[in-house]
């Protein structure tokens, strides 16, 4: 039981830590958004950009296909990053 017990801390840790690593990267990613928003400026381009979305979302999923993640939900998340990203860069554009 003990052994088991040992087991089961271990992974929780390592799990606290790749939810560390996913916040740290999460959080990298969207410190791009006000970059992004004023090369979209500067390049005369919308905030939205459907192809590029579209790119992101195949991308995810072969990526999910890759490493035997759900890409329902891999998508899902990437989504939600993006809508993140675009509010960020639309508040920025506002100022």
């Amino acid at each position: 039981m003990n052994d088991a017990k040992t087991q089961l801390e271990a992974i929780r840790k390592r799990i606290d830590e790749i939810d560390e690593e996913l916040i740290k990267l999460m959080a990298e990613r969207t410190n791009f958004a006000k970059d992004i928003a004023m090369l979209k400026k500067a390049l005369n381009m919308p905030i939205n950009d459907s192809k590029r979305e579209k790119e992101v979302y195949e991308k995810t999923r072969k990526l999910c296909n890759k490493y035997n993640f759900d890409e329902e939900i891999g998508v899902k998340i990437i989504k939600i990053l993006v809508e993140h990203n675009k509010a960020i860069q639309s508040k920025y554009l506002k100022k």
